[in-house]
Protein backbone atom coordinates (compact mmCIF):
# COMPACT_ATOMS: atom_id res chain seq x y z
CA UNK A 1 0.00 0.00 0.00
CA UNK A 2 2.92 2.87 0.70
CA UNK A 3 4.33 1.62 -2.32
CA UNK A 4 1.41 2.34 -4.56
CA UNK A 5 1.20 5.92 -2.29
CA UNK A 6 4.62 6.37 -3.14
CA UNK A 7 3.98 5.76 -7.03
CA UNK A 8 1.23 8.23 -7.00
CA UNK A 9 2.93 10.95 -5.11
CA UNK A 10 5.70 10.42 -7.66
CA UNK A 11 3.38 10.32 -10.74
CA UNK A 12 0.99 14.07 -9.36
CA UNK A 13 4.96 15.50 -9.21
CA UNK A 14 6.45 14.49 -12.44
CA UNK A 15 2.98 15.83 -14.04
CA UNK A 16 2.92 18.71 -12.23
CA UNK A 17 6.77 19.30 -13.53
CA UNK A 18 5.37 18.53 -17.16
CA UNK A 19 2.79 21.26 -16.84
CA UNK A 20 5.97 23.81 -15.71
CA UNK A 21 7.65 22.73 -18.90
CA UNK A 22 4.42 23.53 -20.72
CA UNK A 23 5.22 26.93 -19.67
CA UNK A 24 8.43 27.98 -19.70
CA UNK A 25 9.63 31.42 -20.75
CA UNK A 26 11.56 31.37 -23.78
CA UNK A 27 14.11 34.24 -24.71
CA UNK A 28 13.84 33.96 -28.71
CA UNK A 29 11.38 35.35 -30.98
CA UNK A 30 11.79 31.77 -32.92
CA UNK A 31 10.81 30.02 -29.97
CA UNK A 32 7.80 31.96 -28.06
CA UNK A 33 5.17 30.82 -26.09
CA UNK A 34 1.83 30.39 -27.35
CA UNK A 35 -0.34 31.49 -24.91
CA UNK A 36 -3.95 31.73 -25.23
CA UNK A 37 -6.42 34.66 -24.91
CA UNK A 38 -8.92 34.88 -21.58
CA UNK A 39 -6.26 32.17 -20.05
CA UNK A 40 -4.49 33.63 -16.78
CA UNK A 41 -0.33 32.18 -16.46
CA UNK A 42 1.93 32.16 -14.04
CA UNK A 43 5.37 32.30 -14.12
CA UNK A 44 7.28 31.72 -10.59
CA UNK A 45 10.05 33.27 -12.12
CA UNK A 46 11.05 35.84 -14.75
CA UNK A 47 13.73 35.14 -17.23
CA UNK A 48 17.30 34.72 -16.86
CA UNK A 49 19.39 36.80 -19.91
CA UNK A 50 18.21 36.88 -23.27
CA UNK A 51 18.22 33.16 -24.78
CA UNK A 52 20.09 32.12 -27.62
CA UNK A 53 20.25 35.14 -29.92
CA UNK A 54 20.40 39.23 -28.51
CA UNK A 55 17.92 40.57 -30.96
CA UNK A 56 17.82 43.94 -29.07
CA UNK A 57 21.95 44.30 -28.80
CA UNK A 58 22.59 47.03 -27.29
CA UNK A 59 22.49 50.08 -28.78
CA UNK A 60 21.96 53.98 -27.43
CA UNK A 61 21.33 55.21 -30.56
CA UNK A 62 17.98 53.42 -30.91
CA UNK A 63 14.71 55.20 -30.57
CA UNK A 64 13.86 55.34 -26.55
CA UNK A 65 10.32 53.61 -27.22
CA UNK A 66 12.24 50.39 -27.83
CA UNK A 67 14.22 48.04 -25.78
CA UNK A 68 17.58 49.74 -25.56
CA UNK A 69 18.87 46.16 -25.23
CA UNK A 70 17.29 42.69 -24.36
CA UNK A 71 18.40 42.06 -20.43
CA UNK A 72 15.70 39.38 -19.41
CA UNK A 73 13.79 38.27 -21.66
CA UNK A 74 10.78 36.35 -22.77
CA UNK A 75 8.59 35.96 -25.80
CA UNK A 76 5.11 34.86 -26.61
CA UNK A 77 2.45 34.51 -29.07
CA UNK A 78 -1.16 35.38 -29.16
CA UNK A 79 -3.60 33.94 -31.80
CA UNK A 80 -6.63 36.24 -32.20
CA UNK A 81 -9.71 34.34 -32.48
CA UNK A 82 -12.55 36.54 -32.50
CA UNK A 83 -12.91 40.52 -33.65
CA UNK A 84 -12.55 43.32 -30.90
CA UNK A 85 -10.09 45.44 -28.78
CA UNK A 86 -7.10 43.46 -26.83
CA UNK A 87 -5.95 43.74 -23.09
CA UNK A 88 -3.65 42.33 -20.96
CA UNK A 89 -2.11 42.54 -17.71
CA UNK A 90 1.39 41.74 -16.37
CA UNK A 91 0.94 41.70 -12.84
CA UNK A 92 4.73 40.99 -10.93
CA UNK A 93 5.20 39.10 -7.54
CA UNK A 94 7.19 41.62 -6.40
CA UNK A 95 6.61 45.85 -7.23
CA UNK A 96 10.58 45.87 -7.58
CA UNK A 97 11.00 43.76 -10.67
CA UNK A 98 10.50 45.90 -13.37
CA UNK A 99 8.76 44.71 -16.56
CA UNK A 100 9.17 46.86 -19.72
CA UNK A 101 7.47 45.21 -23.24
CA UNK A 102 6.73 45.15 -26.59
CA UNK A 103 4.09 44.26 -28.72
CA UNK A 104 4.31 43.35 -32.68
CA UNK A 105 2.07 42.39 -35.52
CA UNK A 106 2.37 39.44 -36.91
CA UNK A 107 3.16 39.15 -40.34
CA UNK A 108 2.59 36.37 -43.24
CA UNK A 109 5.45 36.28 -46.19
CA UNK A 110 3.76 33.42 -48.05
CA UNK A 111 4.89 29.13 -47.70
CA UNK A 112 3.17 30.27 -44.00
CA UNK A 113 6.29 31.35 -42.86
CA UNK A 114 5.80 34.87 -40.51
CA UNK A 115 7.85 37.69 -38.98
CA UNK A 116 7.54 40.07 -36.90
CA UNK A 117 9.58 44.18 -38.19
CA UNK A 118 11.60 44.60 -34.85
CA UNK A 119 12.13 48.69 -35.25
CA UNK A 120 8.18 48.77 -35.77
CA UNK A 121 5.74 47.51 -32.67
CA UNK A 122 2.56 48.17 -32.40
CA UNK A 123 2.96 49.19 -28.56
CA UNK A 124 5.37 49.82 -26.03
CA UNK A 125 5.44 50.16 -22.62
CA UNK A 126 8.95 50.78 -21.09
CA UNK A 127 8.18 53.33 -18.14
CA UNK A 128 9.57 52.78 -14.75
CA UNK A 129 7.75 50.57 -12.57
CA UNK A 130 4.82 52.38 -10.77
CA UNK A 131 5.22 51.01 -7.09
CA UNK A 132 1.93 52.45 -6.21
CA UNK A 133 -0.23 50.08 -8.29
CA UNK A 134 2.78 47.11 -7.91
CA UNK A 135 4.59 47.36 -10.86
CA UNK A 136 2.00 46.34 -12.87
CA UNK A 137 1.15 47.08 -16.81
CA UNK A 138 -0.14 46.22 -19.74
CA UNK A 139 -2.92 47.65 -21.87
CA UNK A 140 -6.01 48.78 -20.67
CA UNK A 141 -9.24 51.12 -20.89
CA UNK A 142 -8.66 54.63 -20.68
CA UNK A 143 -5.67 55.16 -21.71
CA UNK A 144 -4.66 56.90 -24.88
CA UNK A 145 -0.36 56.03 -25.24
CA UNK A 146 0.88 54.30 -27.90
CA UNK A 147 4.35 53.89 -26.91
CA UNK A 148 5.89 54.74 -23.69
CA UNK A 149 9.77 55.57 -23.07
CA UNK A 150 12.09 54.90 -20.29
CA UNK A 151 11.59 57.06 -16.80
CA UNK A 152 8.15 58.32 -15.46
CA UNK A 153 5.37 57.53 -17.55
CA UNK A 154 2.03 55.65 -17.83
CA UNK A 155 2.27 52.31 -16.84
CA UNK A 156 -0.76 51.22 -19.28
CA UNK A 157 -0.99 51.05 -23.10
CA UNK A 158 -3.74 51.72 -25.14
CA UNK A 159 -5.67 48.76 -26.02
CA UNK A 160 -5.46 48.20 -29.85
CA UNK A 161 -7.70 46.43 -32.31
CA UNK A 162 -7.66 42.85 -33.22
CA UNK A 163 -9.27 40.12 -35.75
CA UNK A 164 -9.78 37.04 -36.29
CA UNK A 165 -6.82 34.97 -37.42
CA UNK A 166 -4.20 37.53 -36.24
CA UNK A 167 -1.03 36.56 -34.59
CA UNK A 168 0.51 39.16 -32.06
CA UNK A 169 4.19 38.19 -30.90
CA UNK A 170 4.79 39.90 -26.95
CA UNK A 171 8.09 40.47 -25.57
CA UNK A 172 8.51 41.04 -22.08
CA UNK A 173 12.11 42.15 -20.42
CA UNK A 174 12.61 42.73 -16.44
CA UNK A 175 15.19 45.04 -16.44
CA UNK A 176 16.54 43.67 -13.01
CA UNK A 177 17.86 39.76 -12.67
CA UNK A 178 16.95 37.25 -10.41
CA UNK A 179 12.88 38.71 -10.80
CA UNK A 180 10.72 37.14 -8.80
CA UNK A 181 7.88 35.97 -11.49
CA UNK A 182 4.77 37.61 -12.81
CA UNK A 183 1.28 36.37 -14.05
CA UNK A 184 -0.32 37.21 -17.15
CA UNK A 185 -3.83 37.60 -18.59
CA UNK A 186 -5.00 38.79 -21.23
CA UNK A 187 -8.71 39.68 -22.49
CA UNK A 188 -10.90 40.38 -25.87
CA UNK A 189 -13.59 42.56 -25.63
CA UNK A 190 -16.08 43.21 -28.31
CA UNK A 191 -16.74 46.67 -27.09
CA UNK A 192 -15.06 49.31 -24.63
CA UNK A 193 -16.74 49.96 -21.68
CA UNK A 194 -19.07 52.87 -21.90
CA UNK A 195 -18.04 56.24 -19.10
CA UNK A 196 -20.03 54.64 -15.97
CA UNK A 197 -20.52 58.80 -14.95
CA UNK A 198 -22.78 61.20 -16.77
CA UNK A 199 -21.03 63.92 -13.96
CA UNK A 200 -21.28 67.04 -16.17
CA UNK A 201 -18.56 69.70 -15.87
CA UNK A 202 -18.49 72.74 -17.79
CA UNK A 203 -17.52 76.03 -18.11
CA UNK A 204 -15.60 79.30 -20.26
CA UNK A 205 -12.71 79.92 -20.97
CA UNK A 206 -11.41 83.40 -21.91
CA UNK A 207 -8.52 85.71 -22.02
CA UNK A 208 -7.32 87.27 -18.80
CA UNK A 209 -6.92 90.64 -19.80
CA UNK A 210 -9.07 90.93 -22.61
CA UNK A 211 -12.49 88.83 -21.31
CA UNK A 212 -12.40 87.47 -24.63
CA UNK A 213 -13.23 84.17 -25.18
CA UNK A 214 -10.88 81.33 -26.33
CA UNK A 215 -10.49 78.23 -28.32
CA UNK A 216 -7.99 76.07 -26.02
CA UNK A 217 -8.07 72.11 -25.56
CA UNK A 218 -8.76 70.51 -22.38
CA UNK A 219 -7.98 67.16 -20.72
CA UNK A 220 -8.95 65.97 -17.33
CA UNK A 221 -6.87 62.86 -15.31
CA UNK A 222 -7.44 61.11 -12.49
CA UNK A 223 -4.49 60.51 -10.15
CA UNK A 224 -3.40 57.50 -11.42
CA UNK A 225 -2.74 59.57 -15.55
CA UNK A 226 -6.06 57.77 -17.03
CA UNK A 227 -6.99 60.33 -19.46
CA UNK A 228 -10.95 60.52 -18.32
CA UNK A 229 -12.17 63.50 -20.93
CA UNK A 230 -11.06 65.39 -23.07
CA UNK A 231 -12.31 68.77 -25.39
CA UNK A 232 -11.66 71.49 -27.30
CA UNK A 233 -13.53 74.96 -26.15
CA UNK A 234 -15.69 76.46 -28.75
CA UNK A 235 -13.66 79.58 -30.94
CA UNK A 236 -16.86 81.88 -30.53
CA UNK A 237 -18.08 81.24 -26.71
CA UNK A 238 -15.08 79.70 -24.92
CA UNK A 239 -17.66 77.51 -23.77
CA UNK A 240 -16.67 73.80 -22.92
CA UNK A 241 -18.46 70.82 -21.23
CA UNK A 242 -17.71 67.48 -20.53
CA UNK A 243 -18.69 64.50 -18.83
CA UNK A 244 -15.98 62.71 -15.84
CA UNK A 245 -16.62 60.12 -12.77
CA UNK A 246 -17.32 61.79 -9.61
CA UNK A 247 -14.18 61.31 -8.22
CA UNK A 248 -12.73 63.71 -5.39
CA UNK A 249 -9.10 63.75 -7.14
CA UNK A 250 -9.07 64.60 -11.11
CA UNK A 251 -6.45 66.80 -12.65
CA UNK A 252 -7.53 69.60 -15.61
CA UNK A 253 -5.06 71.25 -17.94
CA UNK A 254 -5.93 73.68 -20.44
CA UNK A 255 -3.55 74.39 -22.92
CA UNK A 256 -3.11 77.09 -25.58
CA UNK A 257 -0.36 78.41 -27.87
CA UNK A 258 1.14 81.84 -26.43
CA UNK A 259 -0.91 81.44 -23.11
CA UNK A 260 0.26 80.26 -19.42
CA UNK A 261 -0.23 76.62 -19.04
CA UNK A 262 -2.93 75.69 -16.40
CA UNK A 263 -2.83 72.70 -14.10
CA UNK A 264 -5.18 72.09 -11.24
CA UNK A 265 -7.48 70.01 -9.15
CA UNK A 266 -11.02 69.24 -10.06
CA UNK A 267 -13.53 67.80 -8.07
CA UNK A 268 -16.89 67.72 -9.66
CA UNK A 269 -18.78 66.46 -6.44
CA UNK A 270 -18.37 69.91 -5.47
CA UNK A 271 -17.97 71.98 -8.45
CA UNK A 272 -20.17 71.87 -10.99
CA UNK A 273 -19.52 74.97 -13.66
CA UNK A 274 -15.52 76.02 -13.41
CA UNK A 275 -14.65 79.18 -15.63
CA UNK A 276 -11.02 79.75 -16.72
CA UNK A 277 -9.29 83.31 -17.68
CA UNK A 278 -5.32 82.45 -19.29
CA UNK A 279 -2.73 84.53 -19.18
CA UNK A 280 -0.57 85.30 -22.36
CA UNK A 281 3.07 84.75 -22.03
CA UNK A 282 5.24 86.96 -20.42
CA UNK A 283 8.35 87.18 -18.24
CA UNK A 284 7.75 86.11 -14.84
CA UNK A 285 4.78 84.45 -15.42
CA UNK A 286 3.88 81.05 -13.12
CA UNK A 287 2.84 77.62 -13.98
CA UNK A 288 2.49 75.49 -11.14
CA UNK A 289 2.96 71.42 -11.29
CA UNK A 290 0.53 70.24 -8.44
CA UNK A 291 0.88 66.21 -9.71
CA UNK A 292 4.91 66.02 -9.91
CA UNK A 293 5.41 63.81 -7.20
CA UNK A 294 8.40 62.39 -5.60
CA UNK A 295 9.20 59.44 -3.08
CA UNK A 296 9.35 60.56 0.50
CA UNK A 297 12.80 62.07 1.49
CA UNK A 298 13.97 61.76 -2.39
CA UNK A 299 14.16 63.54 -5.12
CA UNK A 300 13.37 59.92 -7.25
CA UNK A 301 9.95 60.97 -9.61
CA UNK A 302 7.39 58.78 -9.42
CA UNK A 303 5.42 57.15 -12.14
CA UNK A 304 2.49 59.36 -11.89
CA UNK A 305 4.33 62.53 -12.40
CA UNK A 306 4.37 61.43 -16.39
CA UNK A 307 1.23 63.56 -17.74
CA UNK A 308 2.42 67.09 -15.62
CA UNK A 309 6.04 66.24 -17.13
CA UNK A 310 5.42 65.56 -20.71
CA UNK A 311 2.77 68.84 -20.69
CA UNK A 312 5.88 70.95 -19.39
CA UNK A 313 8.10 69.35 -22.19
CA UNK A 314 5.38 69.73 -24.85
CA UNK A 315 4.88 73.58 -23.51
CA UNK A 316 9.15 74.09 -24.05
CA UNK A 317 9.13 72.68 -27.57
CA UNK A 318 6.25 74.47 -28.41
CA UNK A 319 7.81 77.90 -27.01
CA UNK A 320 11.18 77.70 -28.23
CA UNK A 321 11.66 81.48 -27.17
CA UNK A 322 11.39 81.26 -23.37
CA UNK A 323 13.77 79.73 -20.73
CA UNK A 324 12.50 78.74 -17.35
CA UNK A 325 12.98 78.70 -13.75
CA UNK A 326 12.57 75.33 -11.69
CA UNK A 327 11.71 75.85 -8.17
CA UNK A 328 11.31 73.09 -5.85
CA UNK A 329 8.83 73.10 -2.71
CA UNK A 330 8.31 71.06 -0.20
CA UNK A 331 5.74 71.48 2.71
CA UNK A 332 6.59 73.52 5.80
CA UNK A 333 7.97 71.33 9.12
CA UNK A 334 8.81 72.56 12.38
CA UNK A 335 10.42 68.57 13.32
CA UNK A 336 12.61 69.30 10.05
CA UNK A 337 15.39 71.14 9.49
CA UNK A 338 14.69 73.87 6.81
CA UNK A 339 18.50 73.72 5.63
CA UNK A 340 17.40 69.85 4.60
CA UNK A 341 14.14 71.06 3.16
CA UNK A 342 15.56 73.53 1.30
CA UNK A 343 18.00 71.00 -0.01
CA UNK A 344 15.79 68.69 -0.57
CA UNK A 345 13.42 71.36 -2.64
CA UNK A 346 16.33 71.87 -5.12
CA UNK A 347 17.35 68.01 -5.69
CA UNK A 348 13.36 67.44 -6.97
CA UNK A 349 13.96 70.93 -8.99
CA UNK A 350 16.97 69.64 -10.82
CA UNK A 351 15.67 65.78 -10.93
CA UNK A 352 12.65 67.27 -13.07
CA UNK A 353 15.49 69.72 -15.67
CA UNK A 354 17.13 65.97 -16.01
CA UNK A 355 14.17 64.80 -17.40
CA UNK A 356 13.87 67.78 -19.98
CA UNK A 357 17.47 67.86 -20.74
CA UNK A 358 16.92 63.44 -21.61
CA UNK A 359 14.09 64.84 -23.81
CA UNK A 360 16.70 67.40 -25.67
CA UNK A 361 15.42 71.02 -23.72
CA UNK A 362 18.51 72.73 -23.96
CA UNK A 363 20.56 72.76 -20.59
CA UNK A 364 20.85 77.16 -21.21
CA UNK A 365 17.32 77.16 -20.99
CA UNK A 366 16.54 75.97 -17.61
CA UNK A 367 17.80 77.23 -14.03
CA UNK A 368 16.56 75.37 -10.72
CA UNK A 369 15.83 76.39 -7.18
CA UNK A 370 14.75 75.17 -4.23
CA UNK A 371 12.27 76.96 -1.45
CA UNK A 372 11.82 74.02 0.67
CA UNK A 373 8.82 74.74 3.20
CA UNK A 374 9.28 78.58 3.06
CA UNK A 375 6.72 79.80 0.65
CA UNK A 376 3.48 77.69 1.60
CA UNK A 377 0.68 78.25 -0.69
CA UNK A 378 -1.78 76.89 2.51
CA UNK A 379 -1.20 76.12 5.97
CA UNK A 380 -1.00 72.68 6.70
CA UNK A 381 -4.24 71.97 8.46
CA UNK A 382 -6.41 70.69 5.85
CA UNK A 383 -5.01 67.74 3.98
CA UNK A 384 -6.44 68.74 0.67
CA UNK A 385 -4.94 71.81 1.13
CA UNK A 386 -1.32 70.85 2.13
CA UNK A 387 -0.53 68.72 -0.45
CA UNK A 388 -0.67 71.65 -3.08
CA UNK A 389 2.25 73.07 -0.82
CA UNK A 390 4.18 69.92 -2.38
CA UNK A 391 4.32 71.37 -5.86
CA UNK A 392 7.48 72.31 -8.66
CA UNK A 393 6.79 76.04 -10.00
CA UNK A 394 7.89 77.11 -12.79
CA UNK A 395 8.73 80.82 -13.89
CA UNK A 396 9.31 82.03 -17.27
CA UNK A 397 12.23 84.04 -18.39
CA UNK A 398 13.20 85.28 -21.61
Amino acid sequence: MNGKRLLFILLLISLKVSGQNNYALKGDYADAVNLNIHQKYTFPASAKGFGKIQEYPINKARSRYLFEKERNTCWFSLSVENDGFLTFDIIPFSASDDYDWMLFKEITIGSGNSRIDYNKPIRTNNSRNDGTIAGKTGLKEGFFNLFTAPGPGKSYSKPISVYKGENYILVVDNIYPGGKGFTFSSQISKTLSPPISNSLMSGFITDKESMLPLQAAITVEDTAGKMVAGTVSDSLTGKFSFKVPPEDKLMITISKKGYVLVNDFLSVKTVWQQNYQLQKLKEGARIIFYNIHFLPNSPAIVNTSGTDLNNLLTFLQEEKNWKIQIIGHTNSNVFTDEHYLQQLSERRAWAVKTFLLQHGIANNRIRCFGLGGKNPLYDNKKPEEAVKNLRVEIVLEK
